[in-house]
């Protein structure tokens, strides 16, 4: 199985919000930053970490930043391509929109490949 999951509580409508990243996600100011934060934890907690770590630009002409999720998002597992019913508009952007009509208790389903993780960017 696909392991834990985030499960519709009631009817969700296409196009509608269903996670608001831009007031949860951690952003690490540096790699350096980020690797203190991943070496303090405990080995689980950090190879928990490193799943739930990316890379964004928050707009076309910026720079990559380092992302990790610290709240339920964690959950969404991956629908890539057309198995996805959750994703953000573009790129850029960390609000996570339902791309068509979901039914309650029908898993969330993200494309983990919305981003591109780039870690040589970031220095890491």
């Amino acid at each position: 199985g696909r392991g834990r999951g985030l499960f519709a509580s009631r009817d969700i409508k296409k196009g509608e919000l269903t996670h608001d990243g831009t007031s949860s996600n951690v952003p690490f100011p540096d790699a350096a930053a980020w690797r203190r934060f991943v070496f303090s934890l405990p080995r689980n907690r950090a190879c928990d970490i490193l799943d739930w770590t990316w890379t964004q630009k928050l707009n076309e002409d910026g720079e990559y930043g380092i992302f990790s999720a610290l709240d339920i998002s964690v959950l969404h597992n991956g629908g890539r391509g057309a198995g996805a019913n959750v994703n953000p508009k573009s790129p850029t952007s960390s609000k996570f929109y339902a791309m068509r009509d979901i039914k309650k208790d029908e898993e969330l389903l993200t494309d983990y490949f919305i981003y591109d993780t780039v870690w040589s960017k970031v220095g890491l």
